[in-house]
């Protein structure tokens, strides 16, 4: 009986120790946020190495992911629907974004066809959408080291001829933080409005989680 009561009295010491350290953590530390659509990640993920080319025909690594927020998209030029789709959708983004006098995240379109997208198609196809978007391209293995850190995948369709072929992709957008990180996934049905709002709720967490 002993030994119960000096375990009883320990536990009601410690117990509101802990529970007090909890709170302060938790008051500490900012919430998440509450989002619509988004996933985010928590905590972020950091990208392994990979070397692609920009619609410029610069180099695009993990470096260049570093100081900016950006809303990324994996299809190719040559989609007949849902890629501009997605860009038309993206450049609404930024539209109501802009309307509300916030700092525009950049838009990055991905080629999952780099046998057919060079720098100079890729160049025509995003500035057609925005001036501001940037085209990413390059070899087939770079682009892989890349992808399959995201979860994003993509293949050749069956049948086509030629360089009449179509190429199956994910439709997800992925958001990277200033940090170069994989911060949030954006999956289908997209809605510019849900999009923008998340894209600030997830903003202002991580600025106040710094």
């Amino acid at each position: 009986m002993m030994k119960i009561n000096v375990t009883t009295r320990v536990a009601r010491r410690i117990i509101p120790v802990l529970a007090a350290l909890w709170l302060l953590a938790s008051c500490g530390a900012p919430q998440p946020p509450q989002l619509e659509g988004a996933t985010l990640l928590q905590p972020d993920r950091r990208l392994a190495e990979f070397s692609l080319v920009d619609h410029h025909g610069e180099a695009f690594t993990q470096d260049a992911l570093k100081g900016h927020w950006s809303l990324a998209f994996f299809g190719y030029t040559h989609c007949p629907d849902v890629c501009p789709n997605a860009l038309g959708m993206l450049k609404r983004v930024q539209s109501l974004l802009e309307a509300r006098g916030e700092p525009l995240p950049r838009v990055l379109f991905v080629s999952v066809d780099p046998e057919r997208d060079t720098p100079q198609t890729l160049a025509a196809y995003v500035g057609y959408f925005h001036p501001s978007f940037v085209g990413i391209t390059g070899q087939d293995a770079q682009l892989q080291r890349l992808t399959r850190q995201l979860g994003i995948l993509y293949g050749r369709a069956p049948g086509g001829e030629g360089d009449g072929y179509l190429v199956d992709h994910s439709a997800a957008i992925i958001l990277f933080n200033p940090e170069g990180h994989y911060q949030a996934l954006f999956n289908v049905p997209h809605d510019p409005q849900r999009i923008a709002r998340d894209f600030l709720a997830i903003r202002d967490w991580y600025e106040a989680s710094r």
